[in-house]
């Protein structure tokens, strides 16, 4: 007789829920990915696709760890997906320049320090003003909305179950055992389940007197109708960055507001953001504005995310709070996930990212607060 496969249902589309769920599947499980709303449609959608935490040295180390290490897993996921889904989700190892600005001052020893991480970063002088600019050339970008449709169709591929429109409404156990999660369309019964709904998923926890540090963090963005060539690489000055795609597409973003979970689009923001663009770009004009959008980040605690299983809950584990960097995470947190539900050694140390540790020591994020 067969052995049953083990149930799973991960709770959130985005790009880590996703892509978890690819990888699960690929194990053996019987995976299931709910949404409240549309399939990838939230923050992993809404960002820029830069591959790298912005203005690293800012970071702690176990962001850096997690992060450093996911980008090397890009470009392989970008090509495996391409060959399996045909569709391409343009992966492109851009580069990235940073030029002084008024805000963000590039530190004396930053040379040094990226070496001390194994980054080849060059600080050069810019010719037109007394700025500094370094040159970050392992940093990449991808089409997010490409991937988001290529891990969509991979899914399909392995008959993942793909429930929208499908709100959670509780969590159901039996000791500390999981049964399974309450829906708007019903209970799900599963043997596990991942909470990966980016910025709701400490809305969600609540529910069970979880109560995690992750808070959404409003974003805003422009898309500008560019030539191809415009920029040879990815631009950022004081938190604002462009991102022109291979048809020639430019993204300015972004903004960075804490009002809860309001997604709605300011004129402040379109105009900082176009004349960020327009300072940069010389060929813009106000008609090369096509579209402006906001989304909704998972902030948290140095923006050091929670991954793992949750206290007095067997089976229930999350994968949140990654901020800015869900997508440059991805590839790591599904790998992390993985080797977690399948008994094997993770690839890096998880303990920073696991909430018991964060429960019991308070850090390096704020504490977990149970009960």
């Amino acid at each position: 007789m067969l052995k049953k496969r083990e149930s799973i249902v991960l709770i959130g589309a985005g790009v880590i829920g996703m892509l978890a769920a690819v990888r699960l599947a690929e194990a053996g499980f019987a995976v299931t990915i709910v949404d409240q709303g549309q399939i990838g449609r939230e923050a992993s959608w809404a960002g820029g696709g830069i591959l790298s935490p912005l203005y690293p040295w800012h970071y702690p180390p176990e962001l850096l760890q997690l992060a450093f290490y996911s980008m090397s897993l890009h470009h392989a996921l970008s090509s495996e997906l391409a060959s399996l889904t045909n569709i391409d989700p343009q992966w492109t190892l851009s580069g990235l320049r940073i030029i002084e600005g008024e805000k963000e001052i590039l530190p004396d020893d930053i040379s040094t320090w990226g070496q001390n991480w194994g980054l080849n970063w060059q600080v050069s002088d810019c010719k037109a003003t007394t700025k500094k600019i370094l040159w970050c050339p392992e940093v990449a970008q991808v089409r997010n909305p490409r991937l988001l449709s290529a891990l969509s169709e991979r899914c399909r591929q392995l008959d993942i179950k793909l429930l929208e429109h499908t709100e959670i409404t509780g969590f159901k156990r039996k000791n500390e055992q999981l049964l399974g999660v309450e829906s708007n369309q019903g209970f799900i019964a599963s043997d596990k389940a991942i909470v990966t709904a980016g910025a709701w998923t400490g809305k969600l926890l609540e529910q069970i007197d979880i109560h995690l540090q992750i808070y959404p963090v409003r974003g805003q963005m422009l898309l500008l109708q560019g030539s191809p060539g415009m920029l040879d690489s990815m631009l950022m000055q004081d938190n604002h960055y462009l991102v022109q795609r291979q048809d020639g597409l430019i993204l300015a973003g972004s903004t960075s507001e804490n009002v809860q979970f309001d997604k709605s689009l300011t004129p402040l923001a379109r105009q900082t953001l176009w004349n960020f663009a327009r300072d940069q770009l010389s060929g813009l004009t106000s008609s090369s504005i096509l579209r402006q959008w906001s989304g909704l980040r998972p902030g948290s605690q140095e923006s050091v995310p929670y991954i793992g299983p949750l206290p007095g809950w067997n089976g229930l584990y999350v994968a949140a709070g990654h901020f800015r960097y869900g997508l440059t995470n991805a590839p790591a947190t599904a790998e992390i996930l993985t080797c977690l539900l399948t008994d094997k050694a993770p690839p890096i140390d998880t303990t920073p990212y696991n909430p018991a540790t964060y429960y019991q020591n308070g850090g390096p994020g704020l504490p977990l607060i149970t009960g």
